[in-house]
């Protein structure tokens, strides 16, 4: 049974009645939702639960950092267990997340860790997702000639049709920069200026600029949109599952989700734990068979089957097309002084989209 926060007054009233052993016996997992959800709960919720007597309390939100470092510096840190940004395993390192006690994870955690990169593997989180975003097209508008790049996708005089793309500065610029030429190792620090300009020229063609990473394939499959940027795992499901859609992985943008704990979580150990459970590499290669969202690990790649695998973004052949996001650029202060450049590139993108 998938249990939620929305429980939460329930097990409060079980704690006070049954004490401390509560208390060692859950762990609270900031969730997806969705889809990927779904699949977490099936492939390692349940199991772990069943392995461990460890209660999976799940919550879903969509942003996790604002609300760690609400809960840390409130003194009521309420999750354990969290999905955070690249950038945020740095930013809020010091005042709001813990040290991740290596030592303790398990034996087939440890020989996860030690095939992935060492950039993956930080005090303060470890990678356990690797992310893509890339162009997906509907095949059956675009049978007999399908774009293979930005430029392309700003081209609607050869490939007529709507677009969608999400509303915020992140992987829209560094594609609005290629379509205008820019190789893709000259996109950092990206000139913000040019790619508005280009973002202006496509604009009336986009039906959508969508927020949510579920959006944009319902979108192609409705048929309000032909091609779009998308997040490739929710893109990939549907192809599996026979949908008419493409993922093209050429100028496509790979990065990492990281998992964290935050700074006093009340069942730190258990957190560990079911860390440890999801790194082990043939439980992590099985989840991908539900949703195709790796673990960056080659144990995981090898344990998957290839017809799940050409999916990933981390796929080899994937990689060598793809472009590594740049965190460091998005969460860096922004020349302004006062905010990100993530934070300031959303200021200019929203003007223009209220335009």
């Amino acid at each position: 049974m998938k249990k939620t926060m929305g429980t939460v007054s329930a097990l409060a009233m079980a704690a006070l009645i049954a004490g401390p052993a509560l208390a060692e016996g859950e762990v609270v997992m900031q969730d997806p939702g969705g889809a990927y959800g779904d699949a977490l709960q099936e492939v390692m919720y349940d199991s772990f639960e069943d392995e461990t007597g460890i209660d999976v309390v799940t919550v879903q939100e969509a942003r996790s950092g604002p609300r760690i470092k609400a809960q840390v510096e409130a003194g009521k840190t309420e999750w354990d267990l969290t999905f955070i940004f690249d950038q945020e395993t740095k930013l809020l390192g010091d005042c709001c997340l813990a040290d991740i006690d290596y030592d303790k994870m398990s034996d087939e955690a440890k020989k996860t860790l030690d095939s992935m990169p060492e950039n993956l593997k930080r005090p303060k989180g470890v990678a356990l997702q690797v992310i893509g975003v890339g162009m997906v097209y509907n095949t059956d508008v675009y049978s007999e000639q399908q774009p293979e790049s930005w430029a392309d996708f700003w081209d609607v005089e050869t490939f007529p049709g709507k677009r969608c793309l999400p509303a915020w500065p992140r992987f829209v610029m560094e594609a609005a920069l290629m379509a205008d030429g820019v190789a893709k190792e000259d996109l950092y620090p990206v000139d913000m200026e040019r790619a508005l300009k280009k973002i202006e020229e496509i604009k009336p063609h986009v039906s959508k600029w969508w927020t949510t990473s579920a959006q944009a394939p319902q979108l192609l499959l409705d048929g309000e949109a032909d091609m779009c940027m998308a997040y490739t795992g929710s893109s990939s499901i549907l192809a599996l599952e026979g949908a008419p859609l493409e993922v093209e992985w050429n100028q496509g943008f790979v990065y990492y989700d990281f998992f964290s704990i935050p700074k006093d979580a009340p069942n730190y150990d258990n957190a560990l734990k079911l860390l440890s459970w999801r790194l082990d590499s043939q439980r992590a290669a099985e989840l991908t068979s539900a949703y195709p969202v790796a673990l960056p690990s080659p144990l995981v790649y090898e344990a998957a089957g290839p017809e799940i695998s050409k999916y990933w973004a981390n796929n080899p052949d994937n990689l060598a097309k793809a472009i590594e996001w740049s965190p460091d650029y998005w969460g860096a202060e922004s020349e302004q002084g006062t905010m990100t450049n993530e934070e300031y590139g959303q200021e200019r993108l929203n003007t223009l989209l209220a335009q």
